[in-house]
C-alpha cells in the first residue's frame, strides 16, 4: 500500500512536469527570441525578460517536486 501511494504521489508529480513544460517551454523560447532580436533596453525588453523569468521559475519548481518525490522516504 505504501509503495502504491508513493508511485501515484510520483506519478502526479511527472505529469505536472509534463504540463509545466508543454506550456512553458514554447514560452521560455518564443521570450528568449524576443530578447536576442529586441537588443535593446526597453520596456518591452524587461516585461519579456520579467516573463521569461516566471515560465522558467514555474518550470524548475515542477522539476524540484519531481525530484522531491524521488527522494522522499529513500532515507
Amino acid at each position: 500500500m505504501y509503495d502504491s501511494h508513493r508511485r501515484k504521489r510520483f506519478e502526479r508529480a511527472m505529469l505536472s512536469l509534463l504540463v509545466a513544460a508543454d506550456q512553458r517551454c514554447p514560452a521560455i523560447i518564443g521570450q528568449a527570441h524576443l530578447l536576442y532580436h529586441g537588443a535593446g533596453m526597453s520596456p518591452t525588453t524587461c516585461e519579456a525578460l520579467a516573463r521569461l523569468k516566471q515560465d522558467t521559475e514555474d518550470l524548475l519548481a515542477a522539476i524540484a517536486n519531481v525530484e522531491k518525490e524521488l527522494t522522499k522516504d529513500v532515507t
